[in-house]
This record gives structure tokens, C-alpha cells and sequence, in this order.
């Protein structure tokens, strides 16, 4: 038996044997000739140490205890802060900036592939955007169509001239001739003059008579002298006088009719030549009108010939354009689905430089915990993923319950996870407990998610969880959980001798902590006092003792 003093330097170390008898070895400085000897059974600590560590000892407790089960577990990441990061493009990594344990933030660079797919999709947009302007000037060229422009103005100006021929105004200056010859003609015809002449000539005659028979009485009574010659010349000169004035009147009224007559020649003849001028007229607009027409129609067909053509044009040139657009919109996309952004693409097209890189931005803020790339190497989008980043400030704890015990199991059920390398006991709560089973284990898989500041907790690491039995509470000895030290992963506490502060080392099965004890299942019993603060003393003081053990002396 040893008595260690590592607390107390000044104090002497007591061997009470090797093997934990009272018969000592010779300590010379030899080796020994026999194979490894076992660590000491029992430890002696020194008042001193005990009380510098605050070892207290007391007899076990009963408690009661709900019973649990115990499922295996194991950490892993939580899935929603975690980023599986691959790349859209074929290429080659030709940067590589993220790390493994690095921590990186949202939209750092992880790396770069220099894709020769990505500087063709580029290519191929400024083709597509060339093909749009020129499309474009296709259009524009079509819509301004010069033949169309032509053949109206040869329509308008055949509707001029149609609207020319059509005009009355000549014909209508004819018949207004045609008029007034005709009321010449009339005027000719009803002559007042004539009547007035043959009024005069009426009106003369009578005196005449007269004067004829008072010249012819006269010259009776001249011969018997009862008329003064006087008297029968003035007769006679005045029968002179009637008869110049009916010559005179006769005279006249041939000379009325003879105006007359020359009037109405006039008047008939201009007649005639209104009537010809009207007929020539006439005829002469009918051909123009006919000749119009026949340029009206010919402008039309020349006119439909050109809008058809321009409207085949003009759809040609659009669809061509729409075509020309679907390509820039069609290789825009693609740029999006190869990781170019909008405003990438639009810089790209206010400056169009071909850049084959592909950049690989972080998703979201984390720690690069897998790299699956490497500088210089090949990657392509059929790879499951080149890198995977994980915010580590929670995780996941994994259990799979068997189906038996999963009945009744739900969100907020509490749990005990239990370390089974470090004994390290933790609570929490189920956060998420799946509804379906599992086909091929046949359990049910539940998760809880625990904060994780100190990366205390490893994905990967396994751990043993107590869940909430349906067993009703039953008693059972029990020690605080402070009192179990983890050797080689065995739960084990420091049990008191007997003799004045030595202990030894008892491994226990225990149940599921509850409100810091530790029921025991086996391993000690009601009569044994433990080590139950203070324990890590003798843990440390074991572990050297067993390491000292395997020695030269």
C-alpha cells in the first residue's frame, strides 16, 4: 500500500508494498526479472490533501427513481445551418482560398474554376445580343419600306388625277356657252324690232290711202276749179311724204328681218358649236376619267404588291428579332444557372470582356469541415458536393429508437445524454421525433438540438441517451453524479476501506441521472461509504499510480 503526498511535497511517501502486501521489494536500482505487476488495489491520501481538495466521504442513500431507457446516439451536424457546396460548371479549380477548420462569412470566396463552358455561354450572349441589333435595323428598315412609300404617292397621285377628270368645270363652262347661244337663239328668233317695224310700217299705210285719195279727189276738184293748185300740191307732196315714210318703214322691217335672219344664223351656229364643245368636252373626260381609273387601279395593285411585301418583311424581320431576344433571354438564363448574378450579367454587358472564372462564394457563414477539391483539380457539377460548411454553434444529437420504445415519444420529452467516454451528463429536450419508421432498422428516429459555443460538442461523436420510461418509479441506492469519475470509460466511484483515508476503485452500472443522482444498479451496496466530492483526487492518483506501476526500480 502507498500513501502519496503529491499535495503536500514536504511530507514522505509511505510504501506499504508493491503489490499491496506488508512484504517490501529490495528497491535497488534494478529491473525487474518478472512481468508487469497490477496498479495498487487501494490509495492513501494524506489529511492534507483531502482537505485542500475538498474530499468528503459519506455513506450511500436510497432515492427513488423514474426508470429510463437507453438509446444510442451519436452528434452530428445540424442540417439547417449546414451548406452541401458544389459548382453548376465543368473546369478546373484554379484558386483555392477555403481551408479545412476554417471559419469563413456569407459570399467569401471558397474558390475558383476556370470553366471553359462558362466563357462560351458568354460568347454565345454577345452573339445573341448582336443578332438583336441587327434584327432591330431589320425592323426599322422593313417598317420605313420605300416601296410602299412609292406606290402610295403613285395612288394619291392617280386619285388627283381621276379627281381632275371628274371635274365639271369644263363642261360646265361649255353648257354655260351652249346657254347663252341658246338664248340668243331664242333672243334671235322672238326679235322685238321686227313687230316694231311692221307696227311702223302698219302704222304708215293707212296715211297713204289718205293721202292717195285726197290727191286723187284734189286733182278732180283742180280740174273743175274748186281746188286751189296749192292746195293739190300740198296734197300730193303730202302723199309723197306718207309713201317715203311707208318706203321708209318697209325699208326698215327688211332690215329687221334680214338682222334677224343673220341673228338667228349666229345663234344657231354658236348653238351647234356649244353642243359640239360639249360633246368634245364630254368625250374627252370620259377618257381621261377612264385613263385615271386605270392608274387608281394599277397604283392599288402596285400598293397591296408592296404592303405584301413589307408585311412579309416586316414579319420576317420581327420574328427574327423575337428570335434574336430569345436568345439573349435563353443564354442570360443560362449565365444564371451557371452562378452569374443579374448584375454580373448586366456589367458583362455594359463591358463586354469574356471571363471564364467561376466563382465560389461562400452560401452562408461557417467552418469549412469537408473539402472535397483540390488546386489544379477537375470539377463538374455531378459531383455530390466539393466542400461542406457548417455553422457549428448548434448541432444535432441523432437517436434511433427502437419502435418498442418509441411509443408515447414526442417533442419536449426531456433526455439525459451521457458521454460514455467522459461520463459528462447533459439535459435537454427532444425537438423533433420523426412519424415515420424507419424500413430497414426498424426505429424511429428522434433529434435534439443543442447549443454548441464551446465546439464541446463533435459531429460524429457517439453518446448514450435515457429517455423517460413508462415503468413506474421504483428505489434504488443511489450516488451524486459529481461521485462518478469515467476510467477507460467505466463509470467508477472510490469506495472507503475502512482503514483511516484509504479507498479503492469500485466500477458500477448505473441507471439514468435524475436531478443529479445516479441510481445503482450494481457495484455497491448499503453498507459502503464513497467518495462522493472531491473524487478527481483519487481518479488523478489511480491513473499514476497505474502508469508508475509498469517501472524500473
Amino acid at each position: 500500500m502507498k500513501t502519496y503526498t503529491q499535495w503536500l511535497p514536504a511530507l514522505a511517501i509511505v510504501f506499504a508494498g508493491c503489490g499491496g502486501g506488508s512484504g517490501g521489494h529490495s528497491h535497488g536500482h534494478h529491473e525487474h526479472d518478472h512481468g508487469p505487476t497490477p496498479p495498487p488495489a487501494e490509495i492513501t491520501l494524506s489529511t492534507a490533501a483531502m482537505e485542500q481538495n475538498a474530499v468528503r466521504v459519506e455513506p450511500l442513500i436510497r432515492r427513488t427513481f423514474q426508470p429510463t431507457r437507453e438509446v444510442a446516439a451519436r452528434v452530428a451536424f445540424n442540417e439547417e445551418t449546414t451548406a452541401h457546396v458544389g459548382t453548376l460548371v465543368h473546369g478546373r479549380v484554379v484558386k483555392m482560398q477555403a481551408h479545412l477548420g476554417e471559419a469563413v462569412n456569407l459570399n467569401d470566396v471558397l474558390f475558383v474554376i476556370e470553366s471553359p463552358e462558362l466563357g462560351a455561354s458568354q460568347n454565345a450572349l454577345l452573339k445573341a445580343l448582336a443578332a438583336v441589333v441587327s434584327a432591330q435595323s431589320s425592323v426599322t428598315l422593313a417598317e420605313a419600306n420605300a416601296l410602299t412609300a412609292q406606290a402610295q404617292a403613285e395612288l394619291k397621285n392617280a386619285e388627283a388625277l381621276i379627281a381632275l377628270a371628274d371635274n365639271p368645270a369644263v363642261i360646265n363652262a361649255a353648257k354655260a356657252d351652249l346657254a347663252v347661244a341658246q338664248a340668243a337663239h331664242v333672243l334671235a328668233k322672238n326679235n322685238a324690232i321686227i313687230p316694231q317695224a311692221e307696227s311702223a310700217l302698219a302704222a304708215v299705210r293707212p296715211a297713204v290711202t289718205t293721202a292717195q285719195k285726197l290727191v286723187e279727189t284734189g286733182r278732180k276738184l283742180a280740174v273743175s276749179g274748186a281746188l286751189a293748185q296749192t292746195e293739190l300740191q300740198r296734197r300730193e307732196t303730202a302723199l309723197q311724204t306718207a309713201k317715203a315714210k311707208v318706203q321708209t318703214a318697209e325699208a326698215a322691217l327688211t332690215q329687221a328681218k334680214a338682222l334677224q335672219a343673220r341673228d338667228q344664223q349666229a345663234a344657231k351656229a354658236a348653238l351647234t358649236a356649244g353642243q359640239a364643245v360639249i360633246a368634245q368636252a364630254q368625250a374627252q373626260q370620259t377618257r381621261d376619267l377612264a385613263a385615271a381609273k386605270a392608274k387608281q387601279a394599277a397604283a392599288i395593285a402596285q400598293l397591296r404588291a408592296a404592303q405584301a411585301k413589307e408585311n412579309k418583311d416586316l414579319t420576317e424581320a420581327r420574328n427574327a428579332l423575337t428570335t434574336a431576344e430569345s436568345g439573349v433571354t435563353q443564354y442570360r438564363n443560362h449565365l444564371r444557372l451557371l452562378g452569374m448574378s443579374a448584375d454580373q450579367i448586366e456589367a458583362f454587358i455594359a463591358k463586354p470582356v469574356i471571363s471564364p472564372e467561376y466563382i465560389v462564394r461562400a452560401p452562408r457563414a461557417g467552418t469549412v469541415v469537408e473539402r472535397e477539391i483540390t488546386l489544379g483539380e477537375n470539377a463538374n457539377p455531378e459531383q455530390p458536393h466539393l466542400l461542406m460548411l457548417a455553422d457549428l454553434a448548434t448541432v444535432w444529437v441523432l437517436l434511433d429508437v427502437p419502435t418498442s420504445q418509441a411509443g408515447g415519444l414526442k417533442a419536449g420529452h426531456p433526455v439525459t445524454l451521457v458521454n460514455p467516454e467522459t461520463g459528462r451528463r447533459t439535459e435537454a429536450k427532444l425537438d423533433f421525433v420523426s412519424p415515420v419508421v424507419d424500413t430497414e432498422t426498424r426505429t424511429v428516429q428522434a433529434r435534439v438540438v443543442l447549443a454548441n459555443p464551446e465546439g464541446q460538442w463533435r459531429p460524429g461523436q457517439f453518446l448514450t441517451v435515457h429517455l423517460p420510461g413508462t415503468e413506474p418509479a421504483q428505489e434504488s441506492l443511489a450516488v451524486p453524479t459529481e461521485a462518478v469519475q469515467y476510467v477507460e470509460g467505466k463509470p467508477t466511484v472510490y469506495v472507503a476501506t475502512g482503514k483511516e483515508r484509504t479507498f479503492k476503485a469500485r466500477h458500477l452500472r448505473l441507471g439514468a441521472e435524475d436531478n443529479g443522482w445516479l441510481p445503482i444498479q450494481r457495484g455497491l451496496s448499503s453498507t459502503n461509504r464513497v467518495v462522493v466530492s472531491g473524487s478527481f483526487l483519487l481518479k488523478a492518483e489511480f491513473g499514476k499510480a497505474a502508469a508508475g506501476h509498469d517501472h524500473s526500480h
